[in-house]
């Protein structure tokens, strides 16, 4: 686990200016705008829509969120646009510097605290609403990283997890090897498993093809 985080800690620090290019389907040369454009800053897009109808159904006003493993802090700034009070953390103090720039941008800086933190070693102060967006496939021990989330859900937790799409797992790879960066296609059916291990029940599945969206609710 302690190669995962710094893996990912290193891989997020670099690649922070072109992850928050990707959401503007942007990218510093060609071929990063190639990719941004139709492969990862197209499922970004797609991501944030559905997730903003999410919210909208969960009804955030008023209400805690917990974004574990934020990154750039779009996902917050939305949340805290959608009126919630936002504890976002993240490994990399790059993505961290993008996403308070962000939120100052978007006038909800009051909205939400940035921590730099490790969602697989540490724990967190419960919240309403916890997400894990985008975030298990970088630690093989997912089911420790969900069990984490679940222990600070109040009513539910939110997880968009990567799609098992042979193509893309193959460039992916190959990228990351590349980067010397940790990942793993957990199938979608084990994470849905650990959620509910860790105590939730899911009540909502959202698939596309790149990834899927898992809404789990505390019951009784």
């Amino acid at each position: 686990m302690s190669d995962d985080r710094q893996r990912a800690k290193s891989y997020f620090d670099e690649l922070a200016p072109e992850y928050e290019r990707a959401f503007r389907l942007a990218g510093r040369g060609p071929l990063s705008s190639l990719v941004n454009r139709f492969f990862r800053g197209k499922t970004f897009v797609r991501r944030m829509r559905l997730l903003e109808s999410l919210f909208a159904e969960l009804g955030l006003a008023g209400k805690s969120v917990l974004d574990l493993g934020c990154g750039s802090g779009q996902v917050s700034v939305l949340a805290a646009k959608m009126g919630a009070q936002v504890h976002a953390v993240d490994i990399a103090p790059r993505m961290l510097e993008i996403a308070r720039q962000g939120a100052l941008a978007a006038g909800v800086a009051d909205r939400v605290v940035f921590e730099e933190g490790d969602v697989a070693s540490q724990g967190y102060p419960p919240a309403d609403v916890v997400l894990l967006v985008g975030v298990v496939e970088y630690y093989g021990d997912c089911a420790g990283v969900i069990r984490r989330a679940a222990e600070a859900t109040r009513t539910n937790l939110v997880i968009a997890h990567t799609s098992r799409v042979p193509y893309r797992m193959l460039l992916r790879r190959l990228l990351f090897a590349v980067r010397g960066a940790s990942l793993y296609f957990h199938p979608m059916n084990d994470v849905v498993r650990a959620g509910e291990s860790a105590g939730l029940a899911l009540a909502r599945r959202i698939d596309e093809h790149a990834f899927s969206i898992l809404v789990f609710e505390r019951r009784g």
